[in-house]
């Protein structure tokens, strides 16, 4: 069949696309110092034929010679520390310092190219930095990456170092100077004295006391003079947690964006340097990068908003070359380990009869649901339309939860299959479940059985949403009167409640899975979660043993520092091999290392099985990037497990939209985000497009079904002259059926309840 001129530029075929999405790295500006990285480098195609631009810093003159020729920083990340602190000597027609960013893949060592970077100004005298990132237990790689370049300078571990190190006459001398450590939810939060966090950086930076007692407007002046002069180091590690910013909307956008914002316009003059392998996943999430020159004076484009409206009329191509732009322009690198070991599975739960059971029968509920909560809003003259808001959003999540739990026999036979033939298994998830306990009050002690949080999630749904009462007016509300009760709606939530009570839906994923592979001592869990379910164990001399009981425990003692290091302490345990089964949501997929390292005692090679994929194509990414990176003996294996039931491709397809125009921005090509292709299961596409079109041709024209000149419409109309088109049709029979549903609902309740 051939395509019109229009079609063929739409799906792309006027034009010949190369096969290859990545190229062997080889480093140019560097090669004649330092060694070669050492794991398999590669560079998206598009990306590696644009040069870099000549660089004449004297980088060489701040390293030792021992770094560069033993091989402390390869010549990589050499070539990372050299065109950002290339960049850092420019000054934007803005008046403020431009930014560099490194988009290198996960895994390629970003963390030593920030100690590179920060060793760099410290020789040049520049002795106060601030490193900010996700949480604080990559403060424990940062002092790793400092100390194997030799920079024994002091690394101040959070705000809350700086209010223990403050004396009477101001800070110890350890704490004046050095790099301090920052989570980005502690830059947001509050401190001492009234004072915030921010505050109390910036006093930090200009050399003060961060506790002394407010000096009036000269001191503020005097702090906010010395935060513009600051010329030091200002890392955005993990940058990707500031993307949410929608300029004109503030309050829509999350504190931390805000934050980040606001600290890059009190420092003008400071050296900032975006890290991230997942830096932009969407162009509306560039809004934090205001020091790489895109928008402001003397660009094409006034400032943000008219940026991203011109990103977003000319498509995904046009991302590509602005990635392509940058690094020309040496202000941004982005190089990544190649996936070319590394192998990728999908993998299809199937669907057996009693899980399509579970799964009919949690429709069957969520349908009757609906219907009661229209009849029960009718009833009680409530028009608030935010409960229909709440309705879909506990739906949505409730089927997330329980297409988690269908393929679950699925990824434990996988795990075990894995480990029988001694590999490691690391389970990628998001969620965690445990709003189900926390709603449930859950304390440390036996339970009936394991806790479902589908089942939590629509109990505490109907509780609290469901109406049963009249609205009271604020006169009787404030004169202590109990709301009139509506005996119908009563009856229909204790109804509907006791139905969910006899739904067969799945236990925590997490819990289970823990169950089946071998309790807590087998499993190493890296979660933000306080406590989980689980069958007790005693020891009986050297042995433990299962008691059967199902309790629930802390997983560490409360009102401790336990739970700080908590994550750090399982991620050893199974890199010594102690646990060959590692846990990880969404709080441990960012910078921590999970892969079969050289250095490890654990160097068994990994199955990294995905049972649950989240929205933001970035923490996907990250999450990847946990078992594949530098230094390793071997590649994991990727295992992707989807089920059949048709309501996860809708997930799918959402994170493979997002992927594409994540390789686009910080790959220079749309196939370049993972070497996982989730390409097929994208909806939003021009043949999905042209799909969905088709599927509408077919209802309103002609079809080789219908006699010649006959019209789906224009039959509908002859059999239901009353509807003048099919949609009316469609709506006037949806009223219709929850008409009848009202009635046999309100016949039923009539009957049951009492005169």
């Amino acid at each position: 069949m051939a395509l019109a001129a229009g079609d063929a530029e739409d799906f792309g075929t006027g034009e010949a696309v190369s096969k290859q999405i990545f190229t062997p790295y080889v480093c140019k500006s560097t090669a004649a110092r330092g060694k070669s990285h050492a794991g398999d480098i590669a560079e998206a195609s598009s990306l590696s034929a644009i040069p870099l631009p000549p660089s004449d810093y004297p980088l060489w003159n701040a390293f030792p010679e021992a770094i560069v020729q033993q091989g402390k920083l390869s010549q990589l990340q050499l070539e990372g520390v050299l065109y950002a602190c290339t960049r850092h000597q420019q000054i934007l027609p803005s008046g403020e310092r431009a930014g560099f960013f490194i988009g290198d893949g996960a895994g390629v060592g970003k963390g030593r190219q920030i100690a590179g970077v920060i060793l760099d100004n410290y020789a040049r005298g520049r002795r106060r930095h601030i490193w900010l990132s996700t949480s604080s237990d990559l403060h424990v790689d940062a002092a790793r990456d400092l100390r194997d370049l030799g920079a024994y300078m002091p690394l101040i571990n959070g705000c809350a170092m700086l209010d223990k190190g403050t004396r009477a006459l101001g800070l110890d001398r350890e704490l004046q100077e050095g790099v301090l450590f920052l989570t980005y939810s502690t830059l947001i939060s509050a401190g001492r004295a009234g004072k915030s966090r921010m505050d109390q950086v910036l006093e930090w930076l200009a050399g003060g006391s961060s506790n002394a007692a407010a000096g009036g407007a000269a001191a503020a002046a005097n702090i906010a003079a010395a935060a513009r002069a600051w010329d030091g180091l200002l890392v955005f590690d993990e940058c990707h947690k500031a993307k949410n910013f929608t300029p004109g909307k503030e309050a829509q956008s999350t504190k931390v964006a805000s934050a980040v914002i606001e600290i890059q316009a009190l420092l003008p003059n400071a050296r900032v340097l975006y890290c991230s392998a997942t830096g932009v996943s969407e162009v509306a999430n560039m809004a934090y990068m205001a020091r790489m020159g895109l928008w402001g004076p003397a660009s094409p484009f006034v400032d943000f908003s008219a940026f991203l409206e011109s990103m977003k009329k000319r498509g995904v191509s046009f991302m590509e070359l602005l990635a392509m732009e940058m690094k020309a322009a040496g202000r941004y690198v982005a190089r990544g380990l190649s996936f070319r070991q590394a192998e990728f599975l999908e993998v299809e739960a199937p669907l057996v009869p009693d899980k399509v059971a579970q799964y009919d029968a949690a429709v069957a509920l969520w349908q009757q649901l609906r219907v009661q909560l229209e009849l029960a809003l009718q009833l009680a003259g409530n028009s608030n339309r935010d409960v229909w808001k709440m309705f879909w959003a506990a739906q949505q999540r409730f089927f997330k939860l329980l297409c988690i739990g269908l393929k679950l026999d699925t990824v434990i036979a996988e795990a075990k299959a894995a480990l029988a033939s001694g590999m490691c298994v690391v389970i990628g998830l998001q969620s965690t479940g445990e709003a189900a306990a926390d709603a449930m009050g859950l304390e440390p002690g036996p339970l009936p059985g394991f806790v479902s949080p589908c089942k939590e999630l629509l109990v505490r749904f109907i509780q609290q949403h469901f109406p049963i009462h009249h609205p009271q007016a604020p006169e009787a509300a404030a004169m202590g009167l109990p709301p009139e009760a509506i005996p119908a709606c009563q009856q229909m939530r204790q109804q509907l409640l006791a139905q969910v009570t006899t739904l067969d839906l799945p236990p925590n994923f997490l819990d289970q899975l823990i169950d089946e592979l071998g309790g807590p001592a087998s499993v190493a869990e890296m979660t933000g979660r306080k406590g989980r379910v689980v069958r007790e164990q005693r020891r009986v001399g050297h042995i433990i043993r299962c008691t059967g009981r199902v309790v629930y425990e802390l997983r560490a003692k409360p009102d401790s520092s336990e739970m700080d290091s908590l994550n750090v302490t399982e991620r050893e345990a199974f890199l010594a091999g102690t646990k060959r089964v590692a846990l990880i949501s969404d709080a441990a997929s960012t910078g921590i290392s999970l892969h079969a390292a050289a250095t490890a005692v654990n160097q068994a090679r990994r199955l990294h099985l995905t049972i649950e994929l989240p929205w933001s194509a970035d923490k996907a990414i990250q999450q990847l990037g946990r078992s594949h990176r530098t230094n390793q003996v071997c590649a994991p294996l990727y295992k992707l497990v989807v089920s059949a039931a048709g309501g996860e491709r809708r997930f799918a397809a959402a994170v493979a939209r997002r992927l594409q125009s994540l390789g686009a921005l910080t790959r220079g090509d749309r196939r370049a985000a993972a070497g996982i292709d989730l390409s097929e299961s994208n909806f939003d596409s021009p043949w999905g497009r042209k799909s969905l079109r088709k599927m509408y041709d077919h209802i309103v024209t002609e079809s080789p079904q219908l006699p010649s000149g006959v019209t789906l419409s224009a039959l509908l109309k002859d059999l239901f002259p009353q509807f003048t088109d099919s949609e009316d049709m469609a709506a006037a029979e949806g009223e219709q059926q929850r008409q009848q549903q009202r009635e046999i609902t309100l016949q039923l309740l009539q009957q049951n309840l009492p005169a």
